[in-house]
């Protein structure tokens, strides 16, 4: 009795297994939900994202969600996919597209009868200037602030020629906070999105995985998080990471490891142009420790030829060159204006207060601080841009 039962136990184990694989093979759908198997029929089609641009060499995955009678959407992983011209771009069995050639191609997704379609531009595959020899680096500090010294077809050069992917936290954002107040400011030619779409400036803010900033969550993750994403994008060809306040506490060999780090990056990727930055000012002064560590990482970009965005030296003046660098400053521009050691003046808001709102400065968000340092790091950023992309800065 005890081997029949158990053979029945046996059995009963491997049927429910068939049903269960049979189950989940007949659902093909990515989501739990299966309207067919509530009767509902598939009515329309929509594919995502609708009508991109891509360039050769790069890929593009679409996606198709169903809508059925009953209303109910989902996104379907089993459709026909097509390309009208494969000589432009083809498209897997999973809708990852891939283009070869310029041009455009109906890309067509089909189930059951049922279909959609949207157009894939293939444009060209961009050329990133070379920049100057390694023993002359790229220094963005606070002498490239002067947006009006950009000659606009500069400006248009690193629309087209650049992708860039910038990781950051919550001081690094003066830049996107900046940037994006400037396209309202000055208009379209200063537009920058994640796709690139419009012509605007392709700029991916934060878009890695494992790694927030510089030093979080360690002083290393942000290596293999740029690895991951490079991987996976190959059409990026500008990499920026930024500093939240890890740098006033780092050691001489914490800045040995970012810069060993940022070096390796280059040698794998010798197409990508990496961007090495300072930390943010946090009012120790000069014999501070942030001033020492960023002087180190000053002095191995200028001996290397490498490209550095000086955050700090960039919230040290104001836009009339005035340096307060002997005063104490932080992030927030707090300066020490009598001497005394104590913060007790803002040189932002004094500057601000004294020039015109909407003709010398915009208004914008600028966390920790104030809208004329996310003004001065948003026209220091377009000199970076354009200057990667060739300008030689006269």
């Amino acid at each position: 009795m005890t081997y029949i039962s158990r053979s029945r136990s046996i059995k009963t184990a491997v049927l429910f297994s068939l049903m269960a694989l049979l189950s989940a093979c007949s659902s093909d759908d990515s989501d739990n939900h299966n309207p067919q198997a509530q009767g509902a029929s598939l009515s329309s089609l929509a594919i995502t994202p609708q009508n991109p641009s891509i360039r050769v060499g790069q890929t593009r995955q679409f996606t198709a969600v169903g809508t059925y009678s009953d209303r109910s959407s989902t996104h379907l992983s089993l459709v026909v996919w097509t390309s009208s011209d494969e000589n432009v771009a083809t498209i897997s069995d999973s809708g990852l597209a891939t283009a070869h050639a310029l041009g455009e191609t109906t890309i067509t997704a089909t189930r059951g009868g049922v279909s959609a379609s949207t157009i894939l531009t293939v444009t060209e595959s961009p050329t990133v200037p070379e920049l100057p020899p390694l023993s002359s680096a790229l220094v963005v500090d606070h002498t490239c602030t002067d947006l009006n010294a950009i000659p606009e077809d500069w400006i248009n050069a690193a629309r087209e020629s650049l992708c860039i992917a910038y990781g950051h936290t919550s001081h690094g954002s003066q830049i996107i906070s900046g940037m994006s107040a400037l396209a309202e400011f000055k208009g379209s030619t200063y537009a920058f999105n994640a796709s690139g779409a419009g012509g605007a400036l392709e700029l991916r803010d934060t878009p890695f995985a494992g790694a927030e900033d510089l030093g979080n969550p360690s002083r290393t993750a942000w290596a293999n998080a740029t690895r991951a994403y490079l991987d996976e994008h190959p059409e990026v060809n500008v990499v920026m990471w930024s500093w939240c306040g890890q740098v006033s506490d780092a050691t001489q060999s914490d800045i040995d490891t970012y810069l060993g780090l940022m070096d390796a990056l280059e040698n794998e990727y010798p197409d990508v142009q990496f961007v090495y930055m300072t930390g943010h000012l946090d009012g120790t002064g000069l014999t501070g420790n942030l001033h020492l560590r960023n002087e180190q990482i000053r002095r191995y970009c200028i001996d290397g030829g490498k490209i550095l965005y000086d955050f700090a030296d960039i919230e040290t003046y104001d836009p009339d060159g005035v340096y307060y660098g002997d005063r104490f400053p932080n992030d927030a521009c707090d300066y020490d204006s009598d001497g005394d050691g104590v913060r007790d003046a803002n040189w932002a808001r004094e500057w601000q207060n004294s020039h015109m709102e909407g003709r010398d400065w915009y208004d914008c968000y600028s966390a920790h601080s104030e809208p004329l340092n996310a003004n001065l790091k948003a026209y220091a950023a377009w000199w970076l841009w354009a200057s990667i992309a060739g300008w030689d800065g006269r």
